[in-house]
């Protein structure tokens, strides 16, 4: 695969911690430069603005702003004639999205969303397994996070949006069960309790999506909490076993005696990233593991895929058609939370 000449508009959070790394993985691409307004310092060349950086013809912008941005910057990269790697959310609104969809039509590029969740090693297992003779076929899917929120994680934009979780995580927890269920849900309910009284950001989702042949899929995002931050945890029941998957670097160690002739057991559990495991009873294998760096590991895999399809001329994995549906079910989601009815 000949290079791809990679462009960067923001060096905040995202670019730093997940798109540069991720970038970094793949010999193929190559940073020209970026663009940002307050950040200067950087191993890559910087511009003093975005259609100076434009200017240098790259084949890829990536997008890693604020999402009230996204749109603006997208057009621009879009005219320019670059193909656009954009962090989700990918809009503001729904709106914004097929103003982006038609843009992209009209200019025969494609813009792709970094909802890096589904191509993390441990989902990636779970989704392989999925009509296996162990597992069988999928029937429900529990989705559970209580996440500790703290002034950094609420620092910048995140804080001050009161549509900030489902807006922000929605994005993964629905892409990843339209992977698992390989279709669109045919129906949604969701509540947004506020039992704290406040006008802040929507820290308790509770949202149900449903897939066909009445299969389900449950999803709490309590960040509420004052107990144990776990990141994601998911739970897959099959008819033949159930899945369970956890985000974040833990170890656990269990003793005990087995049901079956009474026998001691010790057994210890280390994954730095995260991990999928298939159960059978209280029996289980370990089907995926993810690295420590499981963030800029996914987006590597993701980038590598989208820029295969540049070069086969495909559509490329979260296209903005695809990116364009979830952000409708989100939006979905809050409008139906606020009406108090699905």
């Amino acid at each position: 695969m000949q290079k791809v000449r990679v462009a960067i508009a923001g060096m905040g959070r995202a670019a730093m911690s997940i798109h540069i790394p991720a970038l970094r993985k793949i010999s193929e691409a190559e940073i020209v430069g970026f663009f940002d307004p307050v950040q200067s310092a950087s191993d890559f060349q910087s511009f003093p603005t975005l259609d100076a950086l434009l200017a240098t013809s790259p084949d890829v912008l990536v997008i890693a702003t604020p999402p009230s941005s996204h749109l603006p910057i997208a057009l621009k990269a879009l005219k320019a004639g670059a193909h656009v790697f954009c962090e989700k959310p990918l809009a503001n609104s729904v709106a914004e999205a097929d103003i982006l969809v038609e843009a992209a039509a009209c200019a025969r590029r494609h813009v792709s969303v970094n909802s890096e969740f589904p191509f993390m090693a441990m989902h990636l297992a779970a989704t392989q397994e999925i009509g296996s003779e162990r597992f069988g076929q999928l029937l429900f899917v529990e989705v559970h996070q209580t996440f500790v929120v703290t002034d950094k994680t609420e620092d910048g934009w995140r804080g001050a949006d009161p549509q900030r979780t489902f807006k922000e995580f929605g994005t993964h927890v629905i892409d990843l069960c339209k992977t698992f269920f390989g279709e669109r849900p045919i129906a949604m309910s969701a509540r947004m309790p506020r039992p704290l009284l406040n006008s802040g950001p929507d820290y308790l989702n509770l949202i149900r999506l449903e897939f066909s042949g009445d299969r389900v899929a449950q999803i709490t995002l309590d960040r509420v909490t004052k107990g144990r931050h776990r990141y994601l945890d998911l739970r897959l029941v099959g008819d033949r076993g159930t899945i369970e998957t956890s985000l974040g670097g833990s170890a656990d160690v269990k003793i005990g005696l087995r049901p079956k002739g009474r026998t001691p057991f010790a057994e210890m559990n280390l994954h730095l990233g995260g991990v999928a495991r298939l159960y059978h009873g209280e029996r289980s294998i370990t089907l995926g593991k993810a690295p420590l760096d499981l963030y800029p590991d996914a987006s590597a895999r993701l980038y590598r895929a989208f820029f295969k399809a540049l070069a086969d001329g495909s559509e490329p994995p979260n296209s903005v058609a695809e990116a364009r549906d979830t952000l409708a079910l989100i939006y979905r989601a809050y409008e139906e939370a606020e009406a108090g009815a699905p």
